[in-house]
């Protein structure tokens, strides 16, 4: 599946990189040789970048690795977006052509075209930069719910929530403990962490200092996590039991019950291969008090009915990023009942986060990095 959705993309980005040196061509075909072999080496170097990282992944060192996908990914971005600005300008003149509402001395001026070149690729830099600065800036985003539950003596709970942290070579450990510190200010009751913590697989080295910082996480009942797709540590009961002894509890397809107030319960992502599958929700919460608070860990927003129908007061999942890069959140509003934000269908409660990290492009444009603070009102 992976790989057909990768030769699709590939598929498109060339017909991008063709329309845009098509349309390039057209400006510069009455310049100098000069200028056209310009044009041509630097259009070559933009297309090619990207698909060029990728592939040298496997053969350059490990050292240069993370240099090289991030500028490839930015070089991908950049071509993606001077495809849509010439698609818009190209639509303007089509309108124009019908309703003439250019001024003629612009229209059939010699430089407008060199002119027109000239500002958008100065906008796709301006729009890079934004996006670099956006995503290394998260917001704190608040709720605040009443759950037609009583609690035990509890009135409320103030939960600190962080997905999509990503931690890798983008997201390192300063970016770390400027996060630690956001939620330490927060002085949650709880912090629940719904998966994608790591990008992919990191050194061991590296998932010993992630565990160092997250150990200065400060909470009245703890710390709790889900693994997401791209957990990979999932697969090493040796990392598991590392998570457990730094006091951070793994709820992978399991419950806990919490002060005897409430319960969490944590899901695997179903991306996991495992030979049974993950557990349904069901058999999941098979010795639950349903009159406590339920409250549920999913990485994905996905099996909402499946949530709603077996009692949960509230899931909170991650995964979608809000599309992180606009227009993708078109996409992803989509393929989710909500891809960020709060669904309440009558007791029960979503909230899907965008996430703190990110994943390929080091970029947040359209949508912005968050950490979530809830609050919980308890019945009296």
């Amino acid at each position: 599946m992976w790989g057909l959705i990768t030769t699709a993309f590939l598929g498109i980005y060339c017909l991008m990189s063709f329309y845009i040196g098509r349309r390039g061509w057209q400006i510069v075909d009455k310049s100098g040789k000069r200028n056209k072999i310009i044009y041509g080496l630097l259009l070559g170097l933009l297309i090619i970048t990207f698909p060029i990282a990728e592939m040298g992944q496997n053969w350059l060192p490990q050292t240069l690795v993370p240099a090289a996908s991030i500028t490839g990914w930015y070089a991908m971005i950049a071509v993606v977006y001077l495809c849509f600005l010439l698609m818009v300008i190209d639509c303007l003149r089509l309108m124009n052509r019908r309703i003439p509402f250019v001024p003629k001395v612009i229209r059939d001026h010699d430089r407008t075209p060199k002119v027109v070149a000239f500002l958008m690729l100065g906008l796709i830099v301006i729009i890079l930069i934004y996006g670099t600065w956006n995503a290394r800036h998260p917001d704190i985003t608040h709720y605040e719910l009443a759950i037609d539950k009583k609690a035990g003596s509890m009135e409320q709970l103030r939960i600190a929530m962080v997905s999509d942290i990503h931690y890798g070579a983008i997201i390192d450990a300063p970016r770390l403990n400027r996060m630690v510190e956001a939620i330490n200010e927060l002085q949650a009751d709880v912090i629940v962490m719904p998966g994608d913590i790591v990008d992919g697989t990191v050194g061991q080295e590296e998932f010993q200092i992630l565990i160092e910082i997250f150990k200065q996480m400060n909470s009245n009942y703890g710390t709790y996590i889900v693994p997401g797709n791209h957990d990979r540590w999932i697969r090493s009961p040796d990392l598991v039991q590392d998570w457990e002894e730094a006091g951070i509890v793994v709820l992978r397809d399991r419950q806990i019950k919490v002060g005897d107030c409430f319960y969490i319960i944590g899901r695997d992502d179903p991306g996991h291969r495992r030979e049974l599958g993950r557990k349904g929700l069901e058999e999941l919460m098979q010795g639950v008090n349903p009159s406590l608070p339920l409250i549920l860990l999913d990485h994905q927003p996905i099996n909402l009915e499946e949530a709603e129908k077996n009692g949960i007061d509230l899931q909170l999942s991650g995964h979608t990023h809000m599309g992180q890069i606009f227009p993708v959140h078109l996409i992803t509003s989509q393929l989710y009942d909500t891809d960020w934000g709060l669904l309440t269908r009558g007791g029960y409660h979503l909230i899907v986060s965008s996430g703190y990290g990110t994943w390929g492009p080091p970029l947040r444009i359209g949508t912005n990095p968050e950490i979530v603070a809830v609050t919980l009102k308890f019945a009296r």
